[in-house]
């Protein structure tokens, strides 16, 4: 896979996650948007909000390594408004797409969400629960789910088709957060069954969608 592709597959699923946390992303943005202290240098991303702006630059993993991004990097010192990002793309990442995995296969693991909480698991339930909802968008929507995807992309592409309502994509982002601190690291983070349990009704209710589909 080319350069250019690798960086498509990154730029698709980056570009819906940072515009589901509430940031306007510009792609290869022009001069005028660019704070002056980044001189002559066009990055691939900036993301705007009122509270933070990235700038975010993409680099292959086997790419030379220099100075460029040290030497980048200090020009953000002092910019408190400004944050400096690097997403790596990995191999993996320019793999080809993922399986569409089977109706059995995502029953049996809802199944499995249900012993884990009734046992008292809730944190395993949780993390799978968050597998669960990503085989199901994949099912649902192959295409659009071909390659893994952030909780935030799923999230905004089955609500914008209407796979969930306004209301449960604001209920998921809310469990997306929890989820995301817990397994980058923050242990101290609470779950507790009630805040599982409305996941696990949406997660139903996408089986049943997917029932439906394979009917017709």
């Amino acid at each position: 896979m080319s350069v250019e592709a690798s960086e498509s597959v990154v730029l698709e699923r980056l570009v819906p996650d940072l515009k589901s946390k509430g940031y306007d992303v510009f792609v290869h943005p022009g001069k005028q948007l660019l704070p002056p202290f980044l001189g002559a240098y066009v990055p691939d991303i900036i993301a705007l909000r009122e509270d933070k702006n990235l700038v975010i630059e993409i680099k292959h993993r086997s790419g030379r390594a220099d100075n460029f991004l040290k030497d980048l990097a200090k020009r953000f010192e002092g910019q408190n408004r400004w944050e400096f990002r690097v997403v790596w793309v990995n191999p993996s990442e320019t793999q080809d797409g993922l399986a569409p995995q089977s109706r059995e296969a995502i029953m049996a693991r809802l199944k499995e969400i249900s012993e884990l909480l009734d046992a008292g698991f809730v944190e395993p339930a949780m993390l799978t629960s968050g597998a669960t909802f990503e085989a199901i968008g994949r099912k649902l929507m192959s295409k659009e789910f071909s390659r893994p995807q952030t909780p935030g992309r799923l999230i905004q592409v089955l609500a914008t088709e209407g796979h969930i309502t306004p209301d449960e994509a604001d209920a998921l982002r809310e469990l997306a957060d929890m989820r995301n601190r817990f397994v980058h690291g923050e242990l101290s983070v609470a779950m507790t069954r009630p805040q599982i349990e409305p996941f696990v009704k949406i997660l139903s209710s996408l089986a049943s969608s997917i029932e439906a589909q394979d009917v017709h």
